[in-house]
């Protein structure tokens, strides 16, 4: 199915026999969105259980992922981590519930935000910010937090399901000001002129023609290039967009990007890499593991480990 927005369409474009199952499905998560916080986490980590066990090809991606970034990690230890990851993610799916469909006042008093002055030192260049960071399972629902911080223009891939789409593209467009279509560099290089704070996970494979390769808890992995060169390119500076789910609730911790970029592509790919790697380790079980992050050989020849 091809993938396009539905911001020109209207809810009569969907509501044909074919797209009910999907309706019924979001009529469900509508109702879970209204759930206690704790009773959502809980129901969460049970439904991750329940994936882990239904998705054998997510667990495989899970493993063979955790056997690249962390060799030295025992048969066992993996299984305990990857079971954690599923819960995790169980609970990012209840987090997108919430952020779709339920006023972000709800979880803002659970948040904590770390780094005004990072993003007020980084916009008084008039350059904009490129705020960069990785796939975390609570992506969506802190996202919208951050949003009630500053004024962030996220940059957000299509889907497949129009339904879904249609919904996602809605939500975003009252959490946010202005969202950017990921194969738009020409507005994200616009929005930066415009002195606007773009936001991009840019942590996963986007394929061999717009990467380097570049190591990835050290194995080479295909890299997107085109962050080092949209900075070359605006002179914006570059932040680091860590998040998490807590004990207690959510954090947002937005730090500066050092000595970025540089002339030499592999070597920006490395230094982010590096960021991600750091954000990553405190808590493993949160990041999107079962995302095929070296399906993309350095030979083409090579076959991908998945």
């Amino acid at each position: 199915m091809a993938k396009s927005s539905t911001l020109n369409k209207s809810l009569r474009s969907f509501i044909a026999p074919k797209y009910w199952p999907t309706w019924f499905f979001l009529g469900i998560a509508y109702c879970l969105a209204f759930l206690p916080w704790k009773t959502q986490l809980t129901l969460g980590k049970y439904l991750g259980r329940l994936l882990l066990q239904l998705a054998p090809r997510r667990r495989k991606i899970c493993d063979v992922n955790l056997k690249i970034c962390y060799p030295e990690m025992s048969s066992s230890e993996r299984s305990k981590l990857t079971k954690r990851h599923f819960e995790s993610t169980g609970q990012g799916l209840f987090e997108t519930m919430t952020s779709w469909f339920r006023n972000s006042d709800y979880i803002a008093k659970r948040t904590t935000f770390i780094g005004n002055d990072v993003i007020e030192e980084a916009l008084s260049q008039g350059k904009g910010c490129l705020l960069v960071g990785a796939h975390f399972s609570p992506i969506d629902l802190c996202g919208v937090q951050l949003a009630r911080h500053i004024d962030v223009c996220p940059i957000y891939k299509l889907q497949s399901n129009k339904v879904i789409n249609w919904v996602m593209e809605r939500q975003r467009q009252n959490a946010y000001k202005k969202t950017i279509e990921r194969s738009n560099t020409r507005e994200i290089i616009k929005s930066l002129k415009d002195n606007k704070v773009v936001w991009f996970a840019a942590d996963q494979d986007y394929g061999r023609k717009n990467s380097v390769y570049a190591p990835f808890f050290k194995k080479q992995c295909a890299t997107i290039s085109h962050i080092g060169r949209i900075t070359q390119i605006s002179k914006a500076p570059v932040v680091l967009f860590d998040y998490s789910r807590t004990e207690s609730g959510y954090k947002l911790v937005l730090t500066h990007v050092k000595d970025f970029p540089t002339d030499d592509d592999v070597a920006n790919a490395t230094h982010l890499n590096v960021q991600f790697e750091k954000i990553i380790e405190p808590k493993k079980e949160q990041y999107f593991w079962t995302h095929r992050r070296f399906k993309n050989q350095p030979n083409p020849e090579d076959p991908s480990p998945y």
